[in-house]
């Protein structure tokens, strides 16, 4: 019954993810990674269908919104961030995540939402592991690949 459901959830969560596979142009990396961590997501937070429709549209809200804020806090070369605005930055997070975590234990309950944020740093490392590994070449001494 549990894989049934997981099941499910995942082809809930690639209804959600299928129109980002449509019509690909250059520059779909980010939409990739984005179906890649709904997946992800899915299967470690084992969501039920009904858990998976409900938690993605609030997710995605919540992402959006820390995505809009990331922009709003963006430093650049010629302007890097002071101190006074780093820890504005770090606050207004802060302040999202709790006003998100409250939703999102109303549709997952407090031991999924622990969860979740840890898996969001988890997918992060993979990903950089996975960038790491593309851009490096072939380990030290392991020579050439064999067909």
């Amino acid at each position: 019954m549990k894989t049934i459901k997981t099941v499910a959830a995942f082809a809930l969560a690639l209804i959600f993810t299928m129109p980002l596979f449509a019509q690909p142009k250059q520059g779909d990396g980010k939409e990739k990674v984005e179906a890649l961590k709904i997946a992800f997501i899915t299967e470690k937070l084992s969501l039920t269908p009904d858990q998976a429709q409900k938690f993605w549209p609030t997710y995605n809200q919540f992402n959006d919104e820390m995505k809009q804020l990331r922009q709003t806090y963006k430093p650049t070369p010629d302007a890097p961030l002071t101190a006074d605005q780093t820890i504005e930055f770090d606050q207004k997070k802060l302040d999202l995540k709790k006003k998100y975590k409250a939703q999102f234990e109303t549709i997952l309950g407090k031991e999924k939402v622990n969860t979740l944020y840890s898996l969001e740093d988890e997918f992060r490392r993979k990903m950089k592991e996975l960038h790491d590994q593309r851009h490096s070449g072939p380990p030290a001494g392991a020579g050439p690949r064999k067909p």
